[in-house]
């Protein structure tokens, strides 16, 4: 919970952004033990007058594992400059009822999605995206009001024994359809509970009444990014490169209002509907001298703005590198001398670039299922993105990208993420058919002497040139024409003038050059000097011969039970009892064989271990980037800086992530799964695995066997 008086330095946003981390001492939820607070949560329903105790039991259970799943995610900030924020709003809200502020724990949740959630137990999670869109504190106060609201209402158990009571009743002549009506109809109702509710708590405040209707405005326009601001192509242009007006979309799509849509089957009203009650409710009520901000409009703007960068690295996190270009963009009109944003500009254009070339793909496990969506498809100023993206054909957007991004690395020459992305297009230009020959290295143009002028581009057979003459001509005319209008041949005319690593590096011809993207990291791109590379032969488990493994960070091992012939096939307890045991027996194997192991597990740390915490977020999101596909190797990771400092820290490159399924049929049959890979952060590869199933149960001596035997085969690695 946050700790009242606790002051924060302020980052210099002008200049940079650090990625948001969690910080001082970690709250009982992140180390207490998790079966012990069921244990007691049961005995306290037991002991209470309570109907439906059976589904509020199984209730206690999953709720208190989602909550712990969330807060032990690498998700959820801690004792950071947002969180203390929004822990200011509750006590503004809540500062003539002391006994409820008590109760509650008010977290920041890393995920760009618009939205807050609130659980029975006091925890209330507020998503970075829903921050981001936010104009006013207001507005954020009345959405903190309507969270609460779920909480003293018990709405989120009432739900969920509404839900199974729906599940478990004969419901003869009820389609699925029914059913799901049925359920979405109490969920409104609960909803629409806690925006009234909620409201009469937030005119308890001094705050604007017309900023509660205002909340469901951001809501709805929640898919469009958090300004709408023109995307001009001058941002890319300089002194001598002019994007051409074909490539600008002039006039935009107009915004698609569904506020009105049919809510039958959601589990929330419209927004038509949740707006115009707040304005029924707030008719005849007085909002003279209620104000926008109570504690501080510089202060909201900074925490938003915080949001808003943090943001940018979600996106990446998502793969969806033009979300966080158009942020980023809208956030350099505001911070022009950002490196942070340079940064997440040069990986955009880098991962459009790869997306163009088809060196990067999405499927149905993606973020973006389909890939990047066409122009026709966005609203607003951002097609003029998505147009430009579609127009520009991929070797001048490899160029254009270039362009910004080595001039940005000149402008910070001590900023190395900039110098890596500028090589890694380098070696990317590789891939188009241009070199040097293709662009202008002196300012003054030299026209080729011309002994006739023509007032159209046709030639004419004289009848003193034969066939292939003639064709020979034309093609050397319109190439010579070609070449001489194009919009970019000037483009890099200063760099090649007066900048020698920029000669240096920059092709001579365009070769294609089929290594040059190869093996993809987070910060580098792979060496190699052949485009013909053998395939290393599996040796065991490994699927490369030339990994040294002598020591791995082990991540969070997982075990599961899964049982269908009970009613709740999830076995929570006996599943969390399970991995904590499986943790122990991954660390004795390694003890036994003397091989040297790190566990950076969340379930097993104590409230001084933050910065455990925070590097398990770091690798815990290289992770989810990295899994965006079912193809990810040599894919490039590009939400976190980090990676470096986590090698150096615990002075290896390799994650090991093991787990165990055991799973029993309705029938009765019993099967164990076993998993076991080793991935390279350096290199951006997997290079051990294993999967094995077992007809059976999970022995002891079984589990023990198979972990001694992977950690064996890590051994031999070195050998």
């Amino acid at each position: 919970m946050f700790v009242a008086g606790q002051t924060f330095s302020q980052q210099n946003l002008k200049e940079n952004f650090t990625p948001l981390k969690s910080s001082g001492t970690l709250p009982d939820i992140f180390t207490q033990n998790i079966r012990n607070v069921i244990k007691d949560d049961i005995s306290d329903l037991y002991k209470k007058k309570e109907t439906d105790k059976s589904i509020k039991q199984t209730y206690l259970t999953e709720t208190n594992y989602e909550i712990q799943k969330i807060v032990k995610s690498g998700n959820t900030l801690v004792n950071d400059e947002i969180t203390a924020y929004l822990n200011k709003l509750a006590d503004v809200i809540l500062k003539d009822n002391q006994p409820l502020r008590k109760q509650l724990h008010i977290y920041t949740l890393k995920s760009p999605v618009v939205n807050a959630y609130s659980y029975d137990k006091g925890y209330i999670f507020i998503d970075i995206g829903l921050i981001a869109q936010a104009e006013t504190e207001a507005q954020l106060a009345y959405i903190l009001c309507h969270e609460i609201t779920h909480y003293t209402k018990k709405h989120h158990i009432n739900g969920y024994v509404k839900n199974k009571k729906i599940d478990n009743q004969n419901y003869t002549g009820k389609s699925n359809n029914d059913i799901v009506i049925e359920k979405c109809q109490y969920s409104k109702e609960l909803e629409s509970e806690a925006d009234l509710e909620g409201f009469k708590l937030f005119e308890q405040t001094n705050y604007n009444f017309k900023q509660a209707e205002k909340a469901f405005d951001v809501l709805q326009y929640a898919h469009l990014p958090f300004e709408l601001v023109e995307f001009k192509k001058s941002f890319f242009e300089t002194e001598y490169y002019k994007i051409p007006d074909s490539y600008l979309l002039k006039e935009v799509s107009s915004i698609r209002n569904n506020s009105n849509e049919d809510d039958t089957k959601l589990t929330h009203p419209n927004t038509a509907k949740r707006k115009q009650a707040i304005i029924d409710l707030t008719a005849n009520r007085n909002n003279a001298g209620k104000v926008n901000f109570i504690l501080d409009k510089a202060q909201f703007e900074y925490v938003r703005d915080l949001s808003r960068f943090e943001l940018c690295r979600l996106y990446l996190k998502n793969r969806d590198y033009p979300n966080a270009l158009y942020a980023a963009y809208i956030l350099s009109n505001k911070y022009p001398d950002n490196q942070y944003l340079a940064e997440i500009i040069s990986k955009s254009l880098y991962g459009i670039t790869l997306y163009g070339m088809g060196k990067i793909s999405y499927d149905h496990d993606s973020h973006l299922e389909n890939g990047f969506p066409e122009y026709k498809d966005v609203e607003s100023y951002p097609q003029q993105l998505y147009y430009l993206m579609n127009k520009m054909p991929n070797n001048e957007w490899t160029m254009m990208s270039l362009n910004y991004v080595y001039r940005n690395h000149k402008k910070y020459p001590n900023n190395k993420v900039l110098n890596r992305y500028s090589d890694s297009l380098f070696k990317l230009v590789n891939q188009v058919s241009w070199g040097i020959i293709d662009f202008v290295r002196i300012n003054k143009k030299e026209q080729p002497a011309v002994t006739e002028t023509k007032k159209d581009s046709t030639v004419v057979n004289d009848g003193t040139s034969s066939k292939t003459d003639l064709i020979a001509t034309i093609q050397k005319e319109n190439n010579f024409k070609k070449y001489d209008t194009a919009y970019y041949k000037e483009m890099y005319v200063d760099l090649f003038m007066t900048d020698k690593e920029f000669s240096g590096k920059f092709p001579s011809t365009g070769v294609v050059d089929n290594d040059a993207t190869s093996g993809f990291s987070d910060y580098s791109l792979k060496k190699g000097n052949s485009s013909k590379k053998k395939k290393p032969k599996k040796v065991g488990a490994f699927v490369s011969t030339e990994a040294k493994v002598n020591k791995v960070l082990l991540l969070e091992p997982f075990y599961l039970k899964i049982d269908e012939s009970q009613k709740e096939e999830f076995s929570y307890l006996s599943s969390d009892e399970k991995q904590e045991k499986y943790a122990i027996t991954v660390n004795d194997c390694a003890q036994r064989q003397k091989f040297e192991l790190v566990t950076l597990d969340p379930d097993i740390i104590n409230a001084n271990d933050v910065d455990k915490m925070n590097d398990y977020a770091v690798i815990n999101d290289w992770f989810a980037e990295k899994f965006d596909s079912d193809h990810s190797d040599g894919y490039p990771i590009l939400n976190t800086n980090d990676i470096e400092n986590i090698i150096s820290k615990y002075n290896t490159q390799y994650v090991f992530k093991t787990g165990i399924v055991n799973y029993k049929s309705k029938s009765g049959r019993k099967r164990t799964y076993y998993y076991a890979f080793v991935y390279d952060l350096k290199l951006n590869e997997i290079i051990y695995k294993k999967q094995e199933s077992f007809k059976g149960k999970d022995s002891r001596d079984l589990i023990n066997a198979k972990v001694y035997q992977t950690i064996y085969e890590f051994k031999q690695s070195n050998k």
